[in-house]
C-alpha cells in the first residue's frame, strides 16, 4: 500500500476511535446529586439545636422547629435558601452579612438570640401536629418570662397562631404585649394594646413587644423576599426604639412607611 494511503487509513481509524470515546459531561451540565431523604432513625438521632439565652435580649427570635439541613448542621436557619440571615443584614438589624455558621455572633455581638418552639427535626413543618406545637408553648413561655427579652419575634405566622391561640393573625407588630411579671407559664400572659398605643419608659421593662413576620423558609412562596424584608425593616425600627436611652415610643407612621400595615 502506498505511504499516503497508509497515513490516511491511520487518520480515519483514529477519528473513529475518538468519535466513539465517551465524553465526560462538563461541570455546567452535570446533574446535581439528589438529596437523600432522612430515615426516621436518623431524624431521631439528631440532637436539638443549642440555644443560648441571657436576660434582657433586644430580640428573641422564635422559629417553629429545625428542618433537615439545620438539624444535620446543628445551626439555626441553616439552609442557604432561607432568607433569615440575609434579611437581618439587608434591613441593617446586623452590620455584617453572616452565614448560618456564624450565627453565634447574633448573641455575642448584637444581643439577640434564637429558640425553636419544637426542638424535634422534621423534613417539613407539616410533620408537626398542632397538639405537639401547643404542648411546646409552656416551655417557650418559661423562657420568655425568665429571660425577659424586649421584643419577641415569631418567624412564621403559624407559630404565633399556635402561641396566642388565634386564627390567621396579621403579621407585623401585634396589638398585645407579653406580661413579663407573671410566673404562670401554662399559657401566654398577654395584655391588649389600644390602637397605636405604645409602652412608656416605665412600662417597657415589664412587658415584651410581640412581632410576627412570615416564615423566611425558601418554601414559603406566599411572601416573596422583598416583602419579607419589609418586616425585617419594621422590626429594626422597633428594636431601635426599645433600645434607645431612654426608650422611645414606637412611631406607627414609620412602621407604615417601612412596610405592610401593622396593628
Amino acid at each position: 500500500m502506498p505511504k499516503k494511503a497508509t497515513e490516511l487509513s491511520k487518520s480515519v481509524h483514529a477519528s473513529l476511535r475518538s468519535a466513539t470515546k465517551p465524553v465526560a459531561p462538563s461541570p455546567a451540565t452535570r446533574t446535581p446529586p439528589k438529596r437523600t431523604k432522612p430515615t426516621q432513625a436518623e431524624l431521631a438521632q439528631l440532637a436539638p439545636i443549642p440555644e443560648v439565652l441571657r436576660p434582657h435580649l433586644d430580640i428573641l427570635f422564635v422559629g417553629i422547629n429545625p428542618g433537615v439541613v439545620s438539624g444535620r448542621k446543628q445551626l439555626h436557619f441553616g439552609n442557604p435558601q432561607n432568607f433569615f440571615w440575609k434579611g437581618l443584614y439587608q434591613s441593617s438589624l446586623i452590620p455584617q452579612n453572616i452565614a448560618p455558621e456564624d450565627g453565634h455572633k447574633l448573641w455575642t455581638n448584637w444581643n439577640m438570640s434564637i429558640v425553636n418552639l419544637v426542638q424535634r427535626t422534621t423534613p417539613s413543618t407539616s410533620d408537626l401536629s398542632r397538639l405537639e406545637m401547643r404542648d411546646a408553648v409552656p416551655d417557650l413561655c418559661q423562657k420568655i418570662s425568665e429571660y425577659k427579652p424586649k421584643v419577641v419575634c415569631f418567624v412564621g405566622i403559624g407559630i404565633y397562631e399556635i402561641f396566642a391561640a388565634l386564627t390567621k393573625p396579621t403579621p407585623g407588630l401585634q396589638p398585645m404585649v407579653y406580661d413579663l411579671s407573671t410566673s404562670d407559664d401554662r399559657q401566654p400572659p398577654l395584655r391588649s394594646l389600644a390602637p397605636n398605643e405604645t409602652l412608656n419608659s416605665n412600662e417597657q421593662p415589664q412587658f415584651a413587644y410581640l412581632f410576627v413576620m412570615p416564615s423566611t423558609s425558601g418554601r414559603t412562596t406566599t411572601y416573596q423576599n422583598p416583602e419579607k424584608l419589609m418586616y425585617f425593616r419594621q422590626l429594626k425600627h422597633i428594636r431601635d426604639c426599645v433600645t434607645a436611652s431612654p426608650p422611645r415610643p414606637i412611631d406607627y407612621s414609620t412602621l407604615a412607611d417601612l412596610g405592610p400595615p401593622t396593628l
